[in-house]
């Protein structure tokens, strides 16, 4: 029994608009996103509207609503029908009633933990729109959950068909199918099931697979040494790269990583969010080739953000690129190379 518990009185809209994501990364004509409704009032009956950013044809304008019961939640379909020298922008949604009285372009959000007082907060109904030039040869991914991150919607957004593999009982059998296996963040800390998974991994990665481990924390809860994360070892830092502008020193110009399918440069690297890594590796097996230097000021270049190793017939990538937050924020170079990391290796 949680015992008395008090909340306050709020004054609603009639409805909640609540889009499917936050970003829409606009690659080819019919691609679509989902958009509910929840009535916060009985008999909600008006029109749902879209208005989309300078350059861009999102249909149908506008759906009509009728009858919708208090808590009733309704999902409504836009498509992408063309551009003509679109630029980021946003998808804004207003619902309006049918006296036209009451209006609603928010999306609710409710925090209710036993622990604290319940609360309800507000953001616009919105959907940032981006043009993406992105190319990827991954058709399936495998992805291991880490410590709760977003990169698994953001790569369905490239194309790809994307499933949660348990490391608890996942084979070499069952990844094999994958073009890549993904590892989330912090997943060597939090989920036992990787002592027993990464050697399989590593037959995965020796028979032809792609692996990329997005990074993790040298802690006691590591269920496996630094040195064996690897199919060579390294080691764990706690080196970062805060300044999200830091300029990128790209190390070997030439490798796959940074040609295919898409040519990385500098101006990948634009428009990043809070930082461009942490956790980078260090003490590296001379197997490994970094591939980027970038410093703070003031401090010295760190080359361990972003390595990577042939093993066998397939590649293994290690990586503290803040990919967990460039990718849901929407950000295009990191799609571009992220899709690179998880494309198959050339033989």
């Amino acid at each position: 029994m949680a015992g008395e518990r008090i909340r306050p009185v709020y004054v609603t809209p009639v409805a909640t608009i609540e889009p499917e994501r936050n970003t829409w990364l606009i690659q080819e004509l019919g691609s679509s996103i989902n958009v509910d409704v929840v009535a916060l009032t009985d008999n909600l009956t008006g029109t749902l509207a879209c208005s989309a950013p300078k350059g861009w044809i999102v249909t149908p304008p506008s759906v009509g609503i009728q009858g919708m019961k208090r808590d009733e939640r309704r999902t409504f379909t836009f498509q992408h029908e063309g551009s003509n020298m679109p630029e980021p922008g946003m998808l804004q949604f207003l619902f309006t009633s049918a006296d036209g009285q009451h209006k609603s372009n928010k999306t609710m959000h409710e925090i209710d933990y036993p622990h604290i007082m319940p609360q309800v907060y507000y953001t616009p109904a919105e959907v940032k729109m981006i043009p993406l030039d992105v190319k990827t040869t991954a058709k399936t991914v495998g992805y291991i959950k880490g410590a709760g991150d977003d990169v698994p919607q953001a790569i369905q957004q490239l194309g790809v068909k994307v499933d949660i593999v348990d490391p608890a009982t996942a084979s070499l059998e069952i990844i094999s199918k994958y073009d890549a296996v993904v590892m989330g963040i912090r997943a060597y800390n939090n989920n036992q099931g990787m002592k027993r998974f990464n050697p399989v991994l590593m037959r995965y990665v020796e028979n032809g697979g792609t692996v990329v481990v997005q990074y993790t924390t040298r802690t006691s809860d590591m269920v496996l040494p630094d040195s064996l994360i690897g199919p060579y070892p390294f080691k764990l830092t706690r080196d970062r790269v805060t300044v999200e502008e830091a300029p990128p020193t790209f190390l070997d110009a030439k490798h796959p990583l940074l040609n295919t399918p898409n040519k990385i440069t500098t101006t990948d690297f634009d428009g990043w969010v809070q930082e461009r890594g942490l956790y980078f590796c260090g003490s590296l097996d001379p197997h490994y080739t970094p591939l980027i230097a970038w410093n703070d000021p003031g401090e010295q270049p760190l080359n361990g953000g972003l390595i990577t190793c042939n093993y066998g017939k397939g590649r293994y990538v290690y990586t503290g690129i803040s990919f967990f937050r460039e990718l849901p924020a929407g950000v295009p170079g990191a799609y571009r190379l992220f899709a690179n990391l998880i494309s198959k290796r050339e033989p």
